[in-house]
């Protein structure tokens, strides 16, 4: 079964927000998340949609209360998150 985390992301300061993002890939292995990709709005290349693979629903969730995460939220300024959680059946 594959589960994945799909995060639509409005960052105010896009390299911001991506340079805030790629120091934290590492911390999110440990949450057995690894980064898909990441795909750029056409219309505004500000908004993004992260793909993150994760190895089970309920240690991915922890990342979301991990302080390196909080952390994170602040180096990447003022950004607004939506989330989808998906588990495909094969």
């Amino acid at each position: 079964m594959k589960q994945a985390i799909l995060i639509r992301v409005v960052p105010e300061n896009f390299n911001q927000w991506r340079k805030a993002h790629d120091e934290c890939q590492q911390a999110r292995l440990e949450y057995g998340m690894t980064d898909g990709p990441v795909y750029r709005d056409e219309k505004d290349p500000e908004v993004v949609m992260v793909h993150l693979n994760v190895e089970s629903m309920e240690k991915a969730s922890g990342w979301f209360r991990d302080e390196r995460f909080k952390a994170g939220v602040i180096r990447a300024g003022k950004v607004k998150r939506e989330i989808w959680m998906s588990t495909i059946k094969e």
